[in-house]
């Protein structure tokens, strides 16, 4: 809008406003059909936009209609299946086979603590009572064989994978190292996003039957080094058992406590795991659970206290933290105890695992890392009635022909040896599964297993023949046919609803003015009606559903269908008789089940066939060439949400409107403008001639 000048019928008492209004309401005219042609390519390109998603969506059940997985459907039936039940893959072949008989089932391993003994023995004393859930270390006395503790730091530390191809990480301390048959394996547990790793110092001397990740640790920069990329944000947790710790702290003036890390501490350690306390320099020992200067070789001023059991120091003596700032160094060691556990796969090779156990551990903290061990296959369960441990094997089978498929490592004083009591433990089960199969005598490791894409599971033993029988599943194979003739229609109906939508020429898009005189009912009555019928005869949709049909009722000329059934129309599927549906197919059910019964391969190939021309190709890969096209042709000119509008035909077409209304609104400002400047100039014509008239009827009036 300009800055010019208006006078208003001041002079002239003409209402200016409403004439220059009115003036350019007809000088409007060509911006209102601009706007109303803008506004209906809008509405087209939400109405292509909105009828494309129907064609996205066919094109999509076109595409599982191409999987085998649609028309290879099994089904299997056994006959007792309290003894035998089964499920077939798609490929599995139609028929049937027998099993004559199961004299053995497949069991897992199991060991029981305490049954190398002649007796059964408990794990507690007799008259004590082991509570699973508190700490190991404050029930030591109530094990049968106590719990032999080390001096150690059980340590976790966890890291963040940076996706480097060979990942490696930094321990904050040196792990404890053990060699056996010459490797040397560090007092570790390493998990990236769950999967176990071992850790040695040269992967070189592992055997070849040892199977699991690796990751080797090296004792001089402390760094551990994985053999394989560990993925940016993977979770790496890292368990290990050092010597000794030292925490450094800076504590204010006056502070009376101080908490350690770790509890348990261990009092008895000397040498490097030893006790030690540095205060500002000055080296302080612990005795009998008290604190001293070093130079007080009487022990006659403690300057506090140490609880051992969870490692809170505290000081009695305020003129060691006398200064601001004062730097406390603390080394020690705490308590932990090992166990070492294997399994055997089925293949031969061995899984290890060591565990580490905190002094403040509880039985069922123990139980639960055994349990999620990812690769150890191990359950470990605990019965406080009959105060006994078993350890069983997850896989079923003879996985070890030369002995045991659970392996209890360790020494003599190892957790499991000692205070489980398994050592010399005997193992039951580990059995194979053995039957005779179609006259043939053979076995598995599992009660579940697959031969020829049909899975078996066997319930339990017998020697009364059963027979188990693959066949299609018809009814399944059925429904996923009808449900794709059911998306065609939807497709057929949508289409041709737009197609066959009555127009109204006489209701164009409503102007802003015009809103303003109609209630919102009539607005929306008014807009139904406006943006109706703009497809109506579209040419691209009428060519798509044209060449459906025609792709429909083609026959289909591949060498490997039956001639029986090279139609939709010999299986059942025929359009229906109103000719205003636009091709809309329709199913007798029992034509079409009685062709997936008698001729399967055939019925999926009348559909998936693939083939060089489209005439040996089946329904669906034609239609989907088809619809792919006709959804791209409607990209092209509607665009997709993602489009911006140069991009596409509609859009194209809305920034040139837009440009010539922006065009047409600076000239219809100008043309408004120029008609309030001619009008100001006639008020002012006229103001100056009734100044004149007044000035002149002053003379005659005298």
């Amino acid at each position: 809008m300009t800055s010019i000048q208006r006078i208003t019928g001041l002079a002239s008492g003409m209402d200016i406003d409403s004439i220059v209004e009115k003036m350019m309401t007809a000088a409007k005219q060509p911006l209102v059909k601009l706007q109303q042609q803008k506004q209906i390519l809008e509405w087209q390109e939400e109405d292509y936009r909105t009828l494309n998603q129907k064609y996205f969506d066919f094109r999509s059940t076109l595409s599982n209609m191409k999987l085998t997985t649609k028309y290879r459907v099994r089904t299997t039936t056994s006959s007792n299946e309290n003894n035998v039940t089964a499920t077939a893959a798609n490929n599995a072949a139609l028929g049937s086979a027998t099993i004559q008989s199961v004299t053995q089932l497949a069991t897992a391993a199991t060991k029981i603590s305490g049954s190398g003994s002649e007796t059964a023995t408990t794990i507690s004393k007799s008259g004590a009572k082991i509570k699973a859930d508190a700490s190991l270390y404050s029930q030591t006395g109530n094990f049968l064989n106590g719990i032999t503790w080390n001096n150690g730091v059980v340590v976790s530390q966890s890291f963040s994978g940076d996706g480097d191809a060979t990942a490696s990480v930094k321990l904050s301390n040196t792990p404890v190292s053990t060699t056996t048959d010459g490797i040397t394996y560090y007092a570790m547990n390493v998990k990236v996003n769950g999967k176990t790793y071992q850790v040695v110092n040269d992967k070189s001397n592992i055997p070849d039957n040892e199977k699991g990740n690796y990751a080797v640790y090296n004792a001089e920069s402390g760094v551990l080094t994985f053999d394989s990329a560990v993925s940016s944000g993977s979770s790496i947790n890292v368990e290990y058992v050092a010597g000794a710790v030292t925490e450094t702290k800076t504590l204010a003036q006056g502070t009376a406590t101080m908490q350690l890390g770790h509890g348990l501490i261990a009092t008895d350690a000397g040498g490097d795991q030893a006790f030690s306390l540095k205060i500002n320099n000055t080296n302080y020992v612990l005795e009998n659970d008290k604190l001293y200067a070093e130079s007080d070789t009487g022990k006659s001023s403690p300057i506090g206290t140490l609880d051992a059991s969870t490692g809170l120091i505290t000081f009695t003596d305020s003129s060691v933290l006398s200064g601001e700032s004062n730097t406390v160094s603390v080394t020690y060691s705490s308590k932990y105890a090992t166990m070492s556990l294997g399994s055997y796969n089925e293949d031969g090779s061995i899984n290890k695992a060591t565990f580490y156990i905190d002094g403040t551990d509880s039985l069922n903290t123990v139980m639960a890392d055994v349990n999620n061990h990812s690769t150890l296959g191990i359950g470990m369960y605990y019965d406080a009635n009959a105060d006994r441990v078993s350890l069983t094997r997850k896989s079923t089978g003879d996985l070890n022909k030369d002995g045991d498929e659970i392996i209890i490592g360790g020494s003599g004083n190892d957790f499991l040896n000692q205070t489980l009591q398994f050592n010399g433990s005997k193992e039951s089960g580990g059995e194979n599964a053995k039957f005779t199969m179609n006259g043939l005598e053979t076995e598995r490791t599992s009660n579940t297993f697959a031969i020829n894409g049909v899975t078996y599971t066997l319930k339990s033993k017998f020697d009364t023949p059963v027979t188990v029988t693959v066949s299609n599943d018809t009814d399944t194979i059925f429904k996923n046919i009808k449900d794709f003739v059911g998306q065609y229609n939807s497709l057929i109906d949508a289409v041709q609803s737009k197609l066959n939508e009555d127009r109204y020429p006489d209701y164009a898009p409503l102007t802003d003015d015009q809103r303003k005189e109609l209630t919102d009912t009539q607005q929306d009555q008014w807009d139904k009606k406006a943006r109706s019928g703009l497809l109506r005869n579209d040419m691209t949709l009428k060519s798509s559903l044209s060449n459906m049909r025609s792709l429909i009722y083609s026959k289909v000329n591949n060498a490997n269908i039956s001639s029986e059934y090279s139609q939709l129309s010999s299986i059942g599927i025929t359009t229906t008789s109103d000719w205003l549906e636009g091709g809309k197919l329709e199913i007798d059910e029992d034509k079409l089940k009685a062709a997936i019964q008698n001729d399967p391969d055939s019925v999926e190939l009348l559909f998936r066939a693939s083939g060089s021309t489209t005439s040996e190709k089946g329904i669906v890969q034609r239609l989907y060439d088809s619809v792919n096209q006709t959804y791209n042709t409607i990209v092209d000119k509607a665009g997709k949400s993602t489009y911006v509008n140069t991009q596409f035909t509609i859009g194209k077409n809305i920034n040139d409107l837009t440009d010539k209304i922006s065009d047409m609104n600076d000239k219809l400002d100008k043309l408004e403008d120029r008609y309030y400047a001619q009008f100001t100039a006639m008020e002012q014509a006229i103001q100056k001639y009734n100044s004149q008239y007044t000035y002149l009827s002053s003379f005659f009036s005298q």
